[in-house]
């Protein structure tokens, strides 16, 4: 029972990754409903997982010997979805500033605070690294493509691709696409498939 339902909230998961990134490549939108629906998504994944154990998973933070000053393996234990909120809440106070100094959309920002939500810990450096390699090699090709920006704005392509370069030139990306597709990569670690 809670196999299947682990499986529905991981689809769940991924059609709401995936229809914000096209959304932000298409449009350079993303509903509020596809950050609002992961966060309510991880809430739902907590619920169930509380219920298949008899209590929540725990991280054991090392304690500090102050006569050595070293640390020991008697420490303290910490909620798992302690540490998650506070990873999404740090995420969003980073991504707000980056905001408010026009580096990324506000949209960008709700998504990638509610993505990072769901990481963990150690997930979330692997998910930024992989979050900030993306959005690197999309601007690259961007820039090396747009050397034949004639051939873009004359040929017959979707009007969202002229969008995107017409976009570039202003020094605006899309974020939510590698935002989504280093999520996508995510999936085999956060639901341990």
């Amino acid at each position: 029972m809670f196999a299947l339902v682990d499986t529905i909230i991981a689809l769940c998961f991924a059609f709401l990754v995936i229809f914000g990134a096209l959304s932000d490549l298409s449009s350079f939108r993303i509903p509020n409903g596809v950050s609002y629906g992961l966060v309510v998504l991880f809430g739902l994944q907590s619920f169930v997982k509380w219920l298949a154990t008899p209590s929540l998973p725990t991280l054991e933070l090392p304690g500090l010997n102050m006569q050595d000053m070293e640390l020991t393996g008697t420490g303290f234990h910490v909620p798992a979805l302690a540490v998650n909120l506070a990873i999404g809440f740090f995420v969003l106070i980073v991504s707000i500033i980056f905001w408010r100094r026009g580096y990324i959309g506000g949209g960008d920002a709700k998504y990638l605070a509610a993505t990072s939500l769901w990481m963990g810990p150690v997930g979330v450096v692997e998910f930024m690294v992989l979050l900030s390699a993306l959005a690197l090699i999309m601007a690259l090709v961007l820039k090396v493509s747009s050397m034949w920006g004639f051939l873009v704005h004359a040929g017959r392509l979707p009007a969202f691709v002229k969008r995107l370069y017409a976009k570039f030139e202003q020094n605006q990306l899309p974020y939510g696409f590698p935002i989504g597709i280093a999520a996508l990569l995510m999936i085999p670690e956060i639901f341990k498939v």
